[in-house]
């Protein structure tokens, strides 16, 4: 398999916390890499790290065999990382479209270029039966729909890596299959997911392989087939 990312050796310390111990991810093109591990173990700082949120004080990243310094969110983006947070980022007032193509350059600068970005995002959410309409306003749509359109955000800027941050606290059981759906639809087609989770039946359900995080160090890495919930 292709690896597409490793984190290697990431330490990450706060004032009398060591949030990330050396810390030592893989993930391979196509996958999903569960990061499981209670609250406070250390998996959203990991997160935050590779998405230029955080900077790590020791270790390296390296994205498709290269070296990589990710000094902000933007740096990540280039480098095709898109994430999902828990506490969605979006702006209430504003539409769909507008929120996805918030911060982004226009083809038409100093203009925006509304209708081309309508029919873009149109055209990402019919093919993940999203149903999003792009004129929405997303202060008039359900949490399900609006982290839609945080994932759609992503896809937007062609993002390869995709960091879903306990993307299933706000959802309905309805709406987690949906999810599980759109998340193997997208690793079918090649990308890779990392997914931060404390649900051990979420893992089994969904996880290709799986990183268990303790107190800020990785307690072991095996393959979803491999493990069973007692052991993880």
């Amino acid at each position: 398999m292709t690896t597409v990312l490793k984190m290697a050796g990431i330490t990450k310390k706060f004032p009398r916390v060591v949030a990330n111990d050396n810390v030592t991810i893989e993930l391979n093109k196509g996958e999903i890499l569960a990061l499981l591990g209670e609250n406070g173990a250390g998996k959203s700082t990991l997160m935050n790290c590779l998405y230029g949120l955080y900077h790590p004080d020791e270790g390296e990243i390296i994205i498709n065999n290269e070296k990589v310094t990710i000094n902000n969110s933007d740096d990540a983006i280039r480098l095709g990382i898109g994430m999902v947070h828990q506490h969605f980022m979006l702006v209430p007032e504003l539409t769909v479209t507008e929120n996805i193509i918030l911060g982004l350059k226009s083809s038409q600068e100093p203009f925006l270029d509304l209708k081309a970005a309508e029919k873009e995002v149109q055209i990402l959410s019919d093919k993940y039966h999203f149903n999003v309409n792009p004129r929405s306003k997303i202060k008039d749509l359900p949490v399900g729909i609006q982290q839609r359109v945080e994932i759609l955000k992503t896809l937007y800027r062609k993002a390869n890596i995709l960091i879903l941050d306990e993307a299933t606290a706000v959802l309905t059981p309805q709406e987690v299959e949906e999810l599980f759906q759109v998340i193997k639809q997208l690793t079918a087609e090649g990308k890779s997911v990392l997914i931060i989770t404390h649900k051990l039946d979420e893992v089994m359900a969904l996880a290709d392989k799986i990183t268990v995080l303790r107190d800020g160090k990785v307690a072991g890495t095996t393959l979803k087939k491999d493990t069973n919930p007692k052991e993880l």
